[in-house]
């Protein structure tokens, strides 16, 4: 039914009304909120003063848990208490910074006698930095008596402040927050050897002259993507939990089988090499798996999804063009399809198809030597091919060889039958037979698409 003029003039004023309230709410209390809240942040009066490079000690007390971290000679952060392992050197220098960068918004006590008043005889949060010649001690109380405000103190300091309550969440940290995730400590861009060990193969790779090579068990080219994602994965591979050294850990060990994979890395820097062992280890019915590096170093658990760049397949890891040619080498190309053969050689004064004098469109020979070039293998087979004529490779459906000068092949790509919307396929790389899409068939072209067409006359008048 629709509305009477009247019904609508009705809504149409509680709209308007509703509208006016919310512009109102806006203006009187959200706005000002939010710049009192900027003001107060930007006048806020910093609680201490000091260079973090300066702090020797952390010493970090809550109402359930101590921890303590020291920096050893080599400036690297370690936790000595409540157990001694490795610091996660970015999660220290953050809880640093977060205490240096603490201010104030307003002294609630000029001389706080009872301390208890505000949480502070036994503080949420009570945080030392021991320098060489002072120690920097905050401590964190109850919430304060405007939203968003906490109670704190500096040791030495009468007052009794408020600070923004983030600081809170900021500053209460746990074991595992500062203990070192980081299973290998590598960097990625050094690493110039990779060695897989398999239950049933060992794949080596080596990096030479800024290219990533097969040492064993093939030769050629490695899939450069493939390896900078794996030593990148190596270098980012954090734990989730840990078993740490003793019975429980002697335990988990006696249940292991043989690692699913063991990886070694060798780094080399100004001469020097050194080398980093992981062996990864299944973990049934989990989505993750564990790995166990040196003696005394704890069992990792660590994501599943880690195991996607370390596959046994050798494809995974190589390079996945099916030609390597030197394209200026090139000077000429037979083609045979199942409806036309035909050649075409470079002259001087350009391409040329065989049989042909009209001249050849140079750009669309250009095109057929990139896509070549550009080729690589979709995926491999499912299962080593044993027999070539079975998937139209002997004779091959299609041929496409490049030659030099004097005739001599420099390459030959063979493209075979159909698979789900895939071709059988090999080149002159180590790839042997795979699977390489179809759509590379549209970049072969006919004889007539290579010939110049000629402009038509123009007729005078």
């Amino acid at each position: 039914m629709a509305l009477k003029p009247r019904s609508r003039f009705t809504a149409t004023i509680l709209m308007a009304a509703a509208l006016f309230l919310l512009v109102v709410y806006l203006v009187v209390v959200e706005i000002p909120q939010q710049e009192k809240t900027e003001r107060a942040e930007q006048t806020a009066e910093q609680l201490f003063n000091f260079k973090s490079s300066d702090i020797e000690t952390i010493e970090l007390r809550y109402p359930a848990s101590e921890i303590e971290l020291r920096k050893s000679q080599d400036g690297k952060w370690q936790m000595t208490k409540p157990l001694k392992t490795e610091a996660d050197q970015r999660e220290v220098q953050s809880l640093i910074s977060t205490v240096g960068d603490v201010r104030f918004t307003r002294v609630v006590e000029e001389q706080a006698a009872h301390l208890s008043e505000f949480g502070l005889d036994h503080p949420h949060v009570d945080i030392t930095l021991t320098l060489p010649d002072h120690a920097e001690r905050l401590l964190l109380g109850d919430d304060g008596p405007m939203p968003g405000t906490l109670y704190a103190r500096k040791d030495g300091d009468p007052r009794v402040v408020l600070v923004q309550q983030w600081i809170k969440g900021s500053l209460t940290r746990t074991v595992f927050d500062f203990r070192t995730k980081m299973v290998l400590p590598i960097e990625h861009e050094k690493v110039d050897q990779v060695q897989l060990e398999f239950p049933k193969k060992i794949i080596r790779l080596d990096k030479q002259d800024g290219r990533w090579l097969f040492g064993n068990p093939v030769e050629g080219l490695a899939d450069e993507a493939a390896l900078t994602s794996l030593t990148l994965m190596l270098q980012n591979l954090n734990a989730t939990t840990f078993i740490d050294p003793g019975p429980d850990r002697d335990k988990t060990i006696e249940g292991f089988k043989k690692p699913i994979v063991t990886v070694t890395t060798r780094e080399s820097d100004n001469g020097a090499q050194k080398s980093k062992t992981a062996r990864f280890y299944d973990d049934p019915g989990k989505d993750s798996i564990y790995v166990t590096t040196d003696p005394d170093k704890p069992i990792y658990r660590v994501a599943k999804t880690h195991m996607d760049e370390l596959k046994p397949e050798l494809f995974h890891y190589q390079d996945k063009h099916l030609v390597s040619v030197q394209r200026d080498a090139v000077k000429g190309i037979d083609i045979h399809t199942p409806t036309e053969q035909y050649t075409l050689s470079s002259k001087d004064n350009g391409w040329m198809l065989e049989g042909e004098t009209q001249p050849v469109n140079p750009d669309r020979v250009k095109r057929l030597l990139e896509q070549i070039e550009k080729l690589k293998a979709f995926q491999a087979t499912e299962k080593p091919v044993k027999n070539p004529a079975a998937v139209g490779l002997k004779p091959a459906m299609i041929e496409i060889r490049l030659t030099d000068q004097t005739r001599k092949a420099l390459a030959t790509l063979q493209l075979g039958s159909e698979l789900k919307g895939m071709l059988y396929a090999r080149g002159n790389t180590p790839l042997g037979i795979v699977l390489v899409n179809k759509d590379f068939l549209d970049e072969i072209p006919k004889k007539s698409e290579l010939l110049k067409k000629e402009a038509p006359a123009v007729i005078p008048r």
